[in-house]
Order: structure tokens, then C-alpha cells, then sequence
């Protein structure tokens, strides 16, 4: 293997992968408190994100009211019944048999804002794509689930629920965009495959099929093309997560 003189060292990569790979998005928790220093440092990962034009959009709600989470939790069964409207048959009863949120269960909701402009309106980099800010808050969103993972911290993104309510309920400024509600607490197991693929809902779709060469329009699944062929191997990766894979030499 060539080696590459800025790689991480092989125990290092390993770590990276198996947090990418073993996350998953958590809806079961249990009740054990999660230490200051812990949470501290998945706070800081996120916040050492990737931001267009160094701006760090973020901030960091810690959500251990009950009485608050208690609203949410009422807004979200409204919302969920709203989400139920779109579906019929089979999906609609598959639906209502997922487990989407753990509000009261997690000692601890998280959210993750963003806000715009916050050091004014010039942004560097934002002439051409005006919601930069969001994009990178959601980098921070992805470094503190990784970061949470590394721990053995569950977190469950829950997306059911309206930016309004948590605006009036956490007293959150109207130029601010709650991005991410996150639960966040300690787990029995991390199950091996994603809650919606073990429920059937949904499957991973095949890295090769989102290949594109050149243009949109050169999606042939990369046929006899070297990369479409390697993006399908799990050999590519799982020699990471077992142990196998030999140092860059």
C-alpha cells in the first residue's frame, strides 16, 4: 500500500471508522446522567467544525427541564400524527410501529441553532449560496454525533417537530434557526444496522449507484470503472473495524 505521509496512525484511522460506521440514530436510553467532562468534550468537537468563512454559526442548548421536554414531546405526537396522514397500508402501519424519539427518556435534549449574520451581513463565501450557515452548522451537528459515538454516548435526531414551538419553548431569537433537536444519553446496545433498515422501512442504497463521471449525466453505476468497483467492496473498510488491515507501508 503507497504510503501516505499525513495519515493518521492505523489505530487512529481505525477509531474514525468505527464511529462513522457504528453510529447510529438512537431512540432507546437509559436513565444514567451524562458526566460534565463528557459532555464537554463532544460539545468542543463539534464546535472544532468545518464553517464557511470561520463563521461558527452555532450554539448549544443543554435541555434537562422535564417540563420543557414535556412540551416538546406533546408537539412532537401532533407532529408524528401529521407525518402519519401521508401514508396508507403497510406503511402507514409500519409507521406508527417506529419508536422516533426518546425526549423524556434521555437525561439530557440538545439542540443545536444556527445563526445567520452573526458577525453581519458580509460572509465570506456567501455572495453565491445563502444558507452557508446552515450547512455548516449541520458539519457540528455531525462531528458531535461522531464525537458522541466515540464515548459510547447515543444521540436520536428528532426531525418531528416544528422550529416555532422550540423557538417559544427555549426562548430562541426569531433571526435563529433551531437546526438539530438532539436526545442524547447512554444505551444498552448500539444495534448493528440502522432502526428504519432493521424495521424495513428503508435500505442503504448502493454506494456505486451515486456515482456520477464528469457530469450528472454519466451515471452508468460506473461499470468497469476502478472507483465504483472499490466504493463496493467492504473490503475497503471492514479490515479497519476488525483489525485486519495492514499499516501503510
Amino acid at each position: 500500500m503507497k504510503k501516505t505521509p499525513h495519515a493518521l496512525p492505523i489505530e487512529h484511522q481505525r477509531g474514525l471508522y468505527e464511529a462513522i460506521f457504528r453510529r447510529r440514530d438512537i431512540r432507546n436510553f437509559l436513565p444514567d446522567e451524562v458526566p460534565d467532562e463528557i459532555l464537554a468534550r463532544i460539545i468542543v468537537a463539534a464546535h472544532h467544525a468545518a464553517s464557511v468563512g470561520f463563521t461558527q454559526p452555532w450554539d448549544f442548548i443543554i435541555v434537562r427541564d422535564l417540563e420543557r421536554r414535556r412540551e416538546v414531546k406533546r408537539v412532537f405526537e401532533e407532529e408524528r400524527a401529521r407525518n402519519a396522514a401521508q401514508f396508507t397500508g403497510e406503511r402507514l402501519r409500519k409507521f406508527l410501529g417506529l419508536k422516533l424519539e426518546g425526549i423524556l427518556e434521555a437525561p439530557l435534549n440538545l439542540i443545536v441553532t444556527c445563526e445567520p449574520e452573526r458577525f453581519g451581513p458580509a460572509v465570506l463565501g456567501k455572495v453565491s449560496i445563502r444558507e452557508v450557515e446552515v450547512y455548516s452548522t449541520c458539519l457540528a451537528v455531525g462531528n458531535l454525533w461522531l464525537a458522541a459515538r466515540a464515548e459510547g454516548l447515543g444521540v436520536g435526531w428528532v426531525s418531528i417537530v416544528r422550529n416555532d414551538v422550540l423557538r417559544e419553548v427555549f426562548s430562541i431569537p426569531q433571526k435563529v434557526i433551531p437546526v438539530a433537536y438532539l436526545c442524547v444519553g447512554f444505551v444498552d446496545a448500539f444495534p448493528d444496522q440502522p432502526l428504519l433498515e432493521t424495521a424495513e422501512w428503508a435500505a442503504r442504497m448502493p454506494p456505486r449507484s451515486l456515482l456520477h463521471f464528469d457530469s450528472w449525466d454519466s451515471r452508468t453505476e460506473g461499470a468497469g470503472h476502478t472507483l465504483a468497483e472499490l466504493v463496493q467492496d467492504p473490503a475497503i473498510w471492514r479490515g479497519l473495524l476488525d483489525g485486519t488491515t495492514s499499516k501503510n507501508e
